[in-house]
């Protein structure tokens, strides 16, 4: 992952509202600038941070920044597992970094819908100008019931698409 700006990762999470008992999920592949600053973010508000990486060489490379005892946990995940998340939880909040293979978005949506709080957010990564991309998962947001989809231009890097999970919408 390209470096992020710290000023655009403020405001990115000055959108997570101050409500007690909120639960951030954060599936990433490689960039520790995010995840450092969700996982403060998160200690400073009694937060849940859960951050699935699914890198193996950078999970081996980060797991001990992560494993301080704080609001943060640390797993290895693969996208093939059947769920993401082991627990019964559900999150506020999902952060998407990961490169996630194009021909698996719609599984992935799938899978990710059901560790998401109705009402609440997925907030997706994409490469800056990839429109072809942006398409693809715009359409696979739509076609798994995720809804108020919108695009948000802070980073130059990367452009971010963010949506809601709604219960009851849909087919």
């Amino acid at each position: 992952m390209k470096s992020l700006e710290k000023k655009a990762i403020e405001q990115l999470i000055s959108i997570i509202p101050n409500h007690p008992a909120t639960r951030l999920l954060h599936i990433s592949d490689s960039g520790k600038e995010l995840s450092l600053e969700l996982k403060k973010f998160a200690k400073i508000k009694d937060y849940e941070y859960l951050l699935n990486i699914s890198n193996e060489n950078f999970y081996e490379k980060v797991k001990d920044i992560y494993s301080d005892g704080s609001s943060c946990i640390v797993h290895k995940m693969k996208f093939e597992q059947r769920r993401y998340v082991n627990m019964a939880k559900q999150f506020d909040f999902l952060f998407v970094t990961a490169t996630v293979p194009r021909e698996i978005i719609n599984e992935f949506l799938k899978k990710s819908h059901t560790h998401i709080k109705n009402a609440g957010n997925i907030i997706i990564f994409l490469p800056k100008n990839d429109l072809e991309l942006k398409d693809i998962w715009w359409q696979s947001l739509e076609d798994n019931l995720f809804v108020a989809i919108n695009n948000i231009d802070m980073f130059s890097n990367y452009e971010i698409i963010i949506a809601k999970k709604m219960h009851g919408w849909g087919k």
